[in-house]
């Protein structure tokens, strides 16, 4: 895809290429096969908001907490920011309807529109770095200020990554998974705490 002149560069870490290729030759291919259509379709839509924009992209990352957009030339106004990021979960919350005409015959059709549906809402949580958590600060700095806009973000960053913590840890001792959402929340929690002690 090329964006005002410019190619996109996509750019996939040694550690995310690796597990995904360890997952795929599991008895758990066909649920990974799912996720990164729904990750794929999830960026799609950040990708197109950005060309409906006329947002200038240099690359798009990809490491094992998930994917980021890197944007050259200009800084985004709070609307662009926020629609930007709001393409994503859209895409995801499509792509988890699309399939419904078949879920009865299809497997995959039916892990495919739950993994979408979970990508969509997990980053519509109004967590710093989740799309909502993006979303929520653009509206908030319209308001309220920037100042102010960090200050609730930070607050509902914790909470809402305590929460998943929690629910990771309830899915472990109770139904004996959830390993990988907690080491996910764990993550989440160390680099929040992380960015919170930084000058």
């Amino acid at each position: 895809m090329k964006q005002t002149g410019t190619r996109i560069r996509i750019r996939i870490s040694p550690a995310a290429a690796t597990l995904v290729l360890g997952l795929l030759l599991t008895d758990r291919s066909l649920l990974c096969l799912a996720t990164l259509l729904a990750a794929g379709f999830h960026e799609a839509g950040h990708l197109c908001a950005a060309r409906l924009l006329h947002i200038p992209l240099r690359a798009l990352r990809l490491d094992l907490m998930g994917a980021r957009l890197d944007i050259t030339g200009r800084m985004l106004s709070y609307g662009e920011e926020w629609l930007l990021c709001a393409a994503g979960p859209l895409f995801s919350l499509l792509l988890a309807a699309a399939p419904a005409p078949v879920w009865a015959i299809s497997q995959f059709a039916r892990q495919l529109s739950a993994v979408s549906l979970l990508l969509g809402l997990l980053n519509l949580l109004p967590i710093r770095s989740f799309d909502g958590g993006r979303m929520l600060a653009a509206l908030l700095a319209v308001t309220v200020g920037e100042r102010a806009a960090g200050g609730v973000l930070t607050g509902c960053s914790f909470v809402f990554l305590f929460l998943l913590w929690c629910l990771a840890v309830y899915f472990l001792l109770r139904a004996g998974d959830g390993l990988s959402l907690l080491c996910f929340s764990m993550n989440l929690l160390a680099r929040f705490f992380e960015a919170a002690g930084s000058p």
